[in-house]
């Protein structure tokens, strides 16, 4: 999980358009190795995490479960033959909106976790704070606009959720399971 992660992280980096090919293999197999991770993490701690924990694990899945079809989407559609690329494209689109569920699912996993004081508090503040970060840190990208844009909401989004997979990965490195 924790390699996930930080594969999850440098691929949502920006990059070149010879390394787009590349980036979407890479963020396929790096959210396969996340949602994985966090399956595991989530079964582990499913009696202490609640109906609160339940529905934040929910939310955190079926937003890599988006986020995998997204990638896929975007490999494919240099793959298939012209008259379908808008079609690819098109299934790409509710993909990536709902990829963003992750980050909602992660704050509230992160209560849960909180609550039920099974990560350390640091990691657990780091989920409470995935989607206020989000909003935050892509409005100020925005409003930034130029070269620190694209880092500013690099670190709001795929940096820090990146950093919140990563220190789970290691919790489920430490424990037995």
């Amino acid at each position: 999980m924790i390699f996930g992660a930080i594969m999850f992280a440098a691929t949502g980096f920006p990059v070149t358009e010879g390394a787009a090919a590349f980036v979407n293999w890479a963020g396929l197999a790096a959210v396969l190795l996340v949602f994985g991770g966090f399956r595991v993490f989530a079964g582990g701690h499913r009696p202490f995490l609640g109906r609160l924990g339940a529905w934040g694990c929910g939310l955190v899945l079926a937003g890599l479960a988006a986020t995998a079809v997204g990638f896929i989407a975007n490999a494919a559609g240099p793959l298939v033959p012209k008259a379908f690329e808008g079609a690819v494209a098109l299934a790409a689109v509710p993909a990536w909106t709902l990829s963003h569920l992750i980050y909602a699912g992660a704050t509230v996993v992160g209560i849960a976790c909180l609550r039920a004081r099974i990560v350390p508090r640091s990691t657990a503040l780091l989920l409470v704070a995935s989607f206020p970060l989000l909003i935050a840190g892509v409005s100020l990208g925005l409003a930034v606009g130029g070269s620190a844009a694209d880092l500013i909401t690099w670190a709001a989004t795929e940096g820090q959720a990146g950093l919140a997979w990563a220190l789970i990965g290691a919790l489920l490195c430490r424990r037995e399971y």
